[in-house]
């Protein structure tokens, strides 16, 4: 790659002169050409456009990375138009390239209404990769349940792993996303009659996800936004009135210990 030559006068200093190659790159107002020296076999114009294209390129293959599913799923020319849009409407604000891209999933719902089971692939890909990148936490044990008080269990909550998400799916999604992982043909998309519920989060350093019923849905959904345990209870008793839903929340708190869902003990109002 060439290298554009630049000087650093006492009216240009080197920050000026870095501030304004940012603007050139980042498609603002700048001068920076006119500090750039001539000379040698290319032209000013054409060597800034190396650099030019080449922060671009860069963030294309951040989202072909993070979004390996999609890409899979729309293939490399469509992947590509998608990704220059985004780029050009979301220039990245963030000093570690792994961020950018967070909002291409709710980008792409918007850019192919017609195709809304591209941006739930991409939701898919997204929450995997942030499970993936979340923070570690203590994960919490059955000792630490049993050691619980009796009538702390009125104000029990839970503290979720920072990398858990939910995701519903009122497509297809999940099947086309296992048919790509198997290097399989994915089937045509379509709407389901009920849509899937997931949970995604991280178990060591390998992020999984795994469909949910209704109940298991509602639980967690509830604990998320802050419930305690009893009231999650209390409330699921009132919307599944035919269920056992305390031997059933009970089964699903073992569970979700067991595959270290939970990282701590919080009390709730």
């Amino acid at each position: 790659m060439t290298s554009a030559t630049v000087a650093a006068t006492p009216a240009r200093s080197l920050e000026a002169l870095q501030a304004a190659f940012q603007d050139f790159v980042l498609d603002q107002p700048s001068d920076f050409a006119e500090a750039v020296a001539e000379g040698g076999r290319i032209g000013v114009e054409r060597r800034l456009a190396i650099y030019h294209n080449a922060y671009r390129a860069r963030l294309i293959e951040a989202l072909r990375d993070g979004y390996g599913h999609t890409l899979a799923y729309l293939g490399d020319e469509a992947f590509d138009i998608a990704a220059r849009a985004y780029v050009a409407s979301h220039p990245s604000t963030h000093s570690n390239l792994r961020w950018f891209g967070a909002a291409f999933a709710d980008w792409l719902f918007e850019a192919c209404p017609n195709d809304p089971d591209i941006g739930e692939l991409a939701s898919l890909d997204a929450a995997l990769r942030r499970a993936f990148d979340a923070a570690d936490a203590p994960v919490l044990g059955l000792d630490e349940l049993a050691a619980l008080p009796a009538e702390d269990w009125a104000r029990v909550g839970f503290e979720f792993q920072p990398g858990c998400r939910r995701l519903r799916l009122p497509h297809n999604t999940l099947a086309i996303w296992q048919a790509i992982d198997q290097d399989g043909t994915p089937p045509p998309a379509t709407r389901l009659d009920q849509p899937t519920e997931l949970l995604v989060w991280r178990r060591g350093l390998q992020p999984h996800f795994r469909s949910l019923g209704p109940l298991e849905a509602g639980a967690i959904d509830r604990l998320l936004t802050g419930d305690g345990f009893a009231a999650t209870c209390a409330a699921l008793v009132a919307e599944f009135p035919d269920a056992s839903v305390v031997t059933e929340a009970g089964t699903l708190l073992r569970r979700w210990i067991e595959e270290e869902v939970l990282s701590g003990l919080v009390a709730r109002a």
